[in-house]
């Protein structure tokens, strides 16, 4: 059964009783604010409650403004990635924190009570934020594992050998995944038309892509494949990212890119099976948009000594920007490059001692997969200018001699897709 956060004020309690009937009878557990959380001592309580929640309704009124508690609940909920459903109860101040840190455009009014219409509205919300898409993002603190061509590779498996909807943001600074799949020529037209990340996260200025045109950046990687149901879409990447790396930019600016960051990834989410962020290996802003939007994250891992480090530190991060304990079931650890008979002499014992040293760790051995990724040139090679008229040929799915690789990557693609159910 499906968890419900009510986030509201005394004076709403009323709307809020209505609010929380009608998504009972839809279905969902449904946890009210109230005294019992709203203490200093319980504040991990509260946090891990909407942090384990699908969706957390914010009831908005003048109350609310001035509430410390709500202001709390909304910085969980958005730490955490929770689809957040806005109820008007009453007028808010023009520069309410409320309308600067959420989207109020699509608020459900409920200034004249919670009369039956505006009750199914609220119904409506949470039952499409309950059937959208996973989120899904590649993240490791530690570099070179892979994860940009895994990326690639494992959801076009899962695009062409099991139909799925597919959606990639590049939100790494350096833009791998766009080169992968885009030639020079294409990536330039992007943007000269300003349709990249970069666009998305700024909220203002020549280089801003408009509010209402956010869902329509993406670039579709199946060209060639007309006539088929399922997306294979990606929003390019661009290096002025690193921009947002650096500490430069207002918190302003970095409240409305979230902001808009987050709008982005419900378009797409609402379109696809799963919307899969590309980040960057180290712990910056966007590292946080893209943990903060994630249902489910997959760490890859090369079989080496240092592997383990790795985990430890992004489990950490993790832990830090959603401010509350973390289930293992949250991520997925994907062995990459398994096999390597290129090293030498350590081939067995490299990956049977990252198994062993991941299995007895106390949090990621719940999450090591059994599906493992063999070490294959396909995966290794880079691809070249000539795949531009089709850029899913470049994958490993549709190369010639990748047998073992396609099929190891169709199970790890189903069992992550599984576990982020």
């Amino acid at each position: 059964m499906a968890n419900a956060y009510l986030a509201f004020e005394q004076v709403d309690e009323e709307q809020a009783r209505a609010i929380a009937a009608e998504l009972e009878r839809n279905g969902w557990t449904v946890t009210p604010s109230g005294g019992e959380l709203r203490q200093a001592e319980k504040l991990p309580a509260l946090v891990q409650t909407i942090g384990e929640s699908h969706i957390v309704v914010v009831l908005a009124s003048r109350a609310s403004h001035e509430s410390p508690w709500l202001q709390r609940e909304v910085a969980a909920a958005l730490n955490n990635g929770r689809h957040i459903i806005v109820a008007h109860t009453g007028d808010l101040p023009a520069e309410s924190w409320i309308h600067a840190t959420l989207d109020t455009s699509q608020a459900v009014d409920l200034s004249q009570g919670a009369h039956t219409e505006a009750l199914a509205k609220i119904a409506d919300a949470a039952r499409t934020a309950k059937s959208g898409g996973r989120v899904i993002a590649m993240l490791n603190i530690k570099g070179g594992v892979g994860k940009t061509v895994l990326a690639a590779n494992l959801f076009a498996a899962a695009h062409l050998a099991n139909k799925r909807s597919i959606a990639f943001i590049d939100l790494d600074p350096q833009h791998n995944l766009t080169q992968y799949f885009l030639s020079p020529g294409e990536r330039h037209r992007i943007r000269d038309r300003n349709h990249t990340i970069y666009g998305v996260l700024n909220p203002r200025g020549e280089h801003s892509v408009p509010a209402i045109d956010l869902g329509g950046i993406a670039i579709p990687l199946n060209r060639a494949r007309k006539g088929k149901d399922a997306n294979f879409e990606l929003v390019a990447g661009d290096e002025r990212l690193f921009e947002f790396t650096l500490d430069t930019r207002s918190d302003r600016d970095k409240a409305e890119a979230f902001t808009r960051f987050r709008a982005l990834v419900t378009a797409l989410r609402a379109r696809n099976d799963a919307v899969v962020i590309d980040s960057n290996p180290c712990a910056t802003f966007l590292t946080r948009l893209a943990i903060t939007t994630a249902d489910h994250i997959i760490a890859p891992v090369r079989p080496e000594k240092y592997s383990l480090t790795g985990l430890n530190m992004l489990e950490h991060v993790v832990r830090e920007v959603r401010g509350r304990a973390l289930r293992s079931s949250e991520f997925s650890v994907l062995l990459n490059g398994v096999n390597d008979r290129t090293r030498s002499g350590e081939t067995g014992d490299a990956d049977a001692l990252t198994r062993s040293e991941i299995n007895a760790a106390p949090f990621f051995s719940g999450a090591l997969l059994s599906e493992e990724i063999p070490y294959s040139a396909v995966l290794k090679s880079a691809p070249t200018d000539r795949f531009a008229a089709n850029p899913i040929n470049i994958t490993a799915m549709m190369r010639v001699g990748g047998r073992p690789a396609k099929e190891a990557l169709t199970n790890a693609a189903a069992a992550i897709l599984r576990r982020a159910q």
